[in-house]
């Protein structure tokens, strides 16, 4: 394979000469030949070597098919279409700016060299085989109507370190490793629904409830998200929309987890009681001051606002001009303002802290009297199970209706067309159509402007010197 990829390069200077050769002898015969032509004895000379016209431009045409089947182990491309909307607006599917080139980017072509598929290339000779360019260019565009192009063509060329890999092999690594990147750092992330509860087996009972109550509000807050979106789809795969997903894990967070809660605390059960009450008590020394820090800071604003004047503190009213140059007093933020935000900031923080130390002194009083009985525990342990069977098939309604929607609305994001074999091979007989046709003008053009007048020039010649020394 490869000594063809060496010799092609000969065939191209045999097909760039035939008609070079033939076309410069064109131009000698007309520079040499300034009288008018004889197109009578021009044709007549067309037709007694037509024969020899015809094998030439046949030959010409062979040698010029076996040029392009030789070079298709060596040259492809591949058709790629963005088909998400927001691609026509220059954007990916997360607003950022779309840059086409990191198809072939260093980032891009180093994960297809780490792949092993194609052997011991680097980044950086694979690249020098590609090139993408747009497959379809508008010839105007406005302000008024912009346009961006979603389709692109990535050709490959090999070269001599790439000329013994298939030409396909290495169009489908760069174009997967490509869709891949494209879709981690562009795509929705449904990742952070995911995740196995391995950890869940470690905790105690009430670490538990928190555990799977930050896992369930995970899938709430982007469920929100997605109905805003679109509240009006509902998946066929699942018939559940954003909002119904939504709240069947609203549901399990007040109900199912409430339940398990309550009856945790109701037993008081845990692994290890006197370890856990310690660990309340540290937390609540941590809230304590944290609640005392907050207070203060509210105390101060509050004493803050109260030395401002009371005129002051209703309004201040500053002489400007709106839009259209016209005079009004408007009203401004002053010191006051500030200083109100903070002091209810810090009031917020300061009742967060006193509801967070009331609520682990109720568990440090539940778990001061434990429950003997070990069928208090496996009947808490059998909630975890159901628990996480419950939240495990929430998560996944979840991701299998938002793959659904990214589906549909996106159609996959990106599509690949390879190079079509059949049309390969028409575009192969077209050129060597125009090829030998090509070939068999110039020739024809050739024979009848004279193509033998040189030759005739140097026999007069030659006569002229015989004669001139049998003269002497």
């Amino acid at each position: 394979m490869y000594i063809i990829y060496t010799i092609r390069p000969l065939f191209k200077l045999l097909l760039l000469m035939i008609p070079a050769l033939w076309g410069t002898l064109v131009v000698a015969n007309y520079m040499w030949k300034r009288q008018t032509l004889q197109i009578k004895e021009g044709l007549q000379r067309f037709r007694k070597r037509l024969p020899l016209i015809l094998f030439t431009a046949i030959l010409g045409s062979a040698l010029c098919m076996t040029y392009f089947i030789t070079g298709e182990p060596y040259s492809s491309s591949v058709k790629m279409s963005y088909t998400y909307p927001k691609a026509s607006k220059g954007l990916t599917p997360n607003n950022t700016t779309l840059d086409v080139s990191e198809a072939l980017s260093n980032e891009v072509l180093e994960s297809v060299v780490e792949s092993g598929e194609l052997g011991n290339l680097s980044a950086d000779e694979l690249k020098n085989t590609l090139s993408i360019r747009n497959v379809k260019q508008r010839g105007s565009v406005s302000a008024d109507d912009l346009y961006v192009s979603t389709e692109y063509s990535i050709s490959y060329y090999a070269s001599e370190k790439t000329a013994s890999v298939d030409k396909d092999k290495i169009l489908k690594a760069v174009t997967d490793a490509y869709y891949d990147h494209f879709e981690e750092q562009y795509g929705r992330r449904t990742d952070v629904l995911e995740g196995d509860f391995s950890e869940v087996s470690e905790l105690d009972y009430l670490d538990v409830h928190t555990y799977l109550n930050s896992r369930i509000d995970t899938v709430i807050d982007y469920m929100k998200m997605c109905s805003k979106e679109n509240s009006t789809y509902v998946s066929e795969a699942t018939q559940e929309s954003f909002s119904s997903v939504r709240d069947k894990a609203q549901n399990f967070k007040d109900v199912s987890l409430e339940r398990y809660e309550s009856y945790v605390l109701k037993y008081g059960l845990s692994k290890d009681n006197a370890q856990y009450i310690s660990r309340l008590n540290h937390e609540n020394r941590i809230e304590n001051v944290e609640y005392l820090k907050n207070l203060a800071a509210y105390r101060v604003r509050i004493a803050a606002i109260a030395r401002y004047d009371g005129d002051i503190t209703r309004a201040v009213l500053v002489p400007t001009r709106d839009e259209s140059g016209e005079f009004y007093q408007s009203r401004t933020k002053i010191g006051t303002d500030y200083f109100a935000a903070e002091a209810n900031k810090h009031l917020t923080y300061a009742t967060t802290n006193q509801l967070n130390i009331e609520t682990n002194n109720y568990h440090i009083e539940s778990l001061s009297t434990p429950a003997e009985s070990a069928s208090y525990r496996q009947e808490a342990d059998k909630m975890v199970e159901e628990l996480k069977n419950e939240i495990t098939s929430i998560t996944a309604q979840a991701i299998e209706t938002i793959r659904e929607y990214d589906r549909e609305t996106s159609k996959g994001y990106i599509s690949f067309a390879f190079q079509d074999e059949n049309a390969n091979t028409r575009s192969h007989i077209k050129r060597t159509i125009y090829y030998g046709g090509g070939v068999f003008v110039i020739l024809s053009a050739a024979v009848i402007t004279n193509s033998d007048l040189l030759l005739k020039r140097k026999k007069k010649s030659k006569l002229k010197v015989v004669e001139g020394a049998e003269h002497k």
